[in-house]
């Protein structure tokens, strides 16, 4: 069997982007209000019901259960499952969504950090400089969003957070063994709805009404499913530190569905930062896809 084609991981991250980027703006226009714990559990289950459909897989752990996988996935489930979706929800509700999507190419750089220092994927020059301009990028929104007020640079704080959850999530992912991308995506989106749902259910956190828990659902299985399950396939192509890469786009898309949908006005601070994020996706992509990790 031949290797699974870069280009075709390419086609697979950029997919995954454009559906959650553009989710980043439907949960602040439609759930703002809702409470972040059990919005992400919504979203969770939502994804997990979506792949099931989607893809007719078999409900069995399979795979995960060897012990090659556990540590991986539980740091993913932790992580990328509970702790990401909890901190992006809330950090949205309380600040412009256009801001928010920008934060989340901060996502990019933690990850291709995490790669380099713990698992040894290769950091080149045009890595390094791209990592540095989305991280100016990142500052120069947190700056403006510390303007709003306390409650804003927390909001902003907290989608930082979310990123660094998912970077370690990203990094996790990438070193499952013989783990479809469905089974993951499967198994991930039930435990961590099941968690979170707990957590609801000890917090007495009453339930919304029936058109919004479909729609929370619905945008779960479209905006994280069927992006997790394609997402996974880049990772298991392209790496971890590459996928990333690819995947920052998500936040321009976010930050430009944020204009339309929201009425954000764009400012001179949001257009400065989307310039030097965009410059350091420009280099991320221009980095060679193959050859990514440096030799034993």
């Amino acid at each position: 069997m031949s290797p699974p084609s870069p280009r075709h991981g390419a086609t697979y991250a950029l997919l995954a982007a454009l559906l959650f980027g553009v989710g980043t703006p439907l949960i602040k226009l439609r759930f703002a209000t809702e409470d972040p714990l059990l919005l992400s559990a919504l979203l969770n289950l939502g994804a997990a019901l979506g792949v099931a459909v989607w893809t007719r897989i078999p409900w069995r752990l399979g795979a995960l259960t060897l012990p090659c996988n556990r540590l991986p996935f539980a740091g993913s489930l932790l992580c990328g499952g509970v702790l990401a979706p909890v901190l992006l929800v809330w950090g949205i509700a309380h600040t412009p969504g256009s801001s928010a999507a920008l934060l989340l190419n901060l996502e990019a750089g933690f990850t291709a950090l995490l790669a380099w220092g713990f698992f040894r994927e290769r950091l080149s020059a045009r890595l390094v400089l791209g990592l540095a301009l989305i991280t100016a990028g990142g500052v120069l929104v947190s700056s403006s969003a510390a303007d709003g007020g306390p409650g804003h640079a927390a909001a902003a704080l907290a989608i930082a957070g979310s990123c660094l959850c998912w970077a370690i999530d990203n990094n996790c992912t990438a070193r499952l063994q013989r783990v479809t991308p469905a089974q993951f995506a499967l198994w991930k989106g039930l435990f961590a709805a099941a968690g979170l749902f707990a957590l609801c259910a000890g917090r007495r956190t009453p339930l919304p009404g029936w058109p919004t828990l479909g729609e929370a659902v619905l945008l779960g299985t479209c905006c994280h499913g069927l992006a997790l399950l394609v997402f996974v396939m880049a990772l298991q192509r392209l790496g971890a530190g590459r996928t990333a890469a690819y995947f920052a786009t998500a936040p321009f898309v976010g930050a430009a569905a944020s204009i339309v949908l929201l009425g954000d006005p764009v400012t001179l601070p949001l257009l400065l930062a989307a310039a030097l994020m965009a410059g350091g996706v420009a280099s991320l992509l221009t980095e060679p896809v193959l050859n990514l990790t440096r030799p034993d």
